[in-house]
């Protein structure tokens, strides 16, 4: 029973950091495009690369915070990376995940307006209240989001990568020439941009997970909820790729490349997809507005008025920044902080990897 209880748990926490990371980029194929397809076989060794720092970073998070008794983002990057330092990376993250937070209404509201017709300020001003409203239940609220949605978008996405894979554009034999001639030695250069940038809002939930959680024992016990998170990355990861190198004459040069997809084979399964990439710019959206919130209220440790205050503003913002469009966000904004990611990844693992030594 206990070993059934630590395995619910472990997957539970897997499900919520697999939610977090999954956006717009990602539920379009956009990403798995940009950073993967784009080094043909290559790009295989790139989303395991990718998977593997993703299941790394979500090891070493939940490690420390057991070990050193944190459970909440201010007092996890104040111990791991000094608070001096700390207070610098947050102030540069906590932006980054501000533009996620536009960019993701903005992805939203152009879902809406190119699918339903709904006027795009209408539509990203509704998605930034529902955000408002889900702020605040706090973490909690946060947590049980993603828990419930991310089944839902893995399993979906799953079955339409697969799907259209089968109904391929392409012969197999096609794919696997033109593969070998995409291989390209800076692959892993691309999965480390694309863990860079996305594991800053991962960053600042994932301490709050481990508080309620049935995982037993300390130490290698996190380790499961890592693999976990881990291998759904990559099949998921892995599905979108092959579908999209099966029917890359369908998806170059598309800004929605899965929703080409799903129009060009089976124009009813065009709205499933529709719900889905819904579904994953939202959780994004919610995500990365209240972690926006919760690093400055949690720096300057604000009343609960001026909370909700902070949380209006939010979302305001969102909405005047969600006005440049999400593709000038992917195309320009997103890479610029890949390196901040980055940084914040290496002081971690770095911290973790002492931390270890010690004990």
């Amino acid at each position: 029973m206990q070993n059934n209880n630590n395995n619910n748990s472990a997957i539970t926490m897997a499900l919520i950091y697999v939610g977090i990371i999954l956006g717009a980029g990602f539920a379009s194929g956009a990403e798995i495009m940009a950073y993967f397809v784009e080094f043909g076989l290559a790009g295989i060794l790139g989303l395991v690369l990718a998977c593997a720092l993703f299941a790394l970073a979500g090891w070493a998070i939940w490690d420390i915070c057991v070990k050193v008794g944190v459970s909440d983002y201010k007092s996890f990057m104040d111990i791991t990376m000094g608070r001096r330092l700390a207070g610098v990376m947050e102030a540069v993250l906590g932006l980054f995940m501000f533009i996620i937070f536009a960019a993701m209404l903005a992805a939203t509201g152009s879902a809406l307006h190119e699918s339903f017709g709904i006027n795009y300020l209408l539509a990203v001003c509704i998605v930034a209240a529902i955000c408002f409203v889900t702020f605040l239940f706090g973490i909690s609220g946060i947590i049980k989001l993603n828990a419930y949605i991310s089944p839902i978008l893995i399993v979906g996405c799953m079955i339409i990568g697969i799907w259209t894979f089968v109904m391929r554009a392409e012969p197999v034999f096609a794919i696997a020439e033109r593969s070998a001639e995409a291989l390209r030695a800076n692959w892993y250069v691309s999965a480390i941009t694309y863990v860079g940038y996305n594991i800053i809002g991962a960053v600042v939930i994932l301490p709050s997970l481990v508080v309620g959680s049935r995982v037993s024992g300390r130490g290698q016990q996190m380790l499961k909820p890592a693999i976990f998170s881990g291998i759904m990355l990559f099949a998921l990861g892995l599905s979108l790729y092959l579908s999209l190198m099966a029917n890359l004459s369908l998806v170059e040069g598309v800004q929605i490349p899965m929703l080409a997809l799903v129009m060009g084979h089976a124009p009813l399964w065009s709205y499933i997809f529709m719900l889905l990439f819904l579904g994953a710019c939202f959780t994004t959206a919610a995500t990365n507005g209240y972690a926006v919130s919760a690093t400055i209220s949690g720096r300057y440790k604000m009343s609960r008025t001026k909370k909700i205050g902070l949380k209006i503003v939010i979302c305001i913002g969102g909405v005047v920044a969600a006005l440049a469009g999400f593709s000038n966000f992917v195309r320009v904004i997103y890479p610029l902080f890949a390196i901040a990611g980055v940084v914040e990844i290496v002081l971690i693992i770095k911290y973790f990897i002492a931390l270890r030594v010690k004990v």
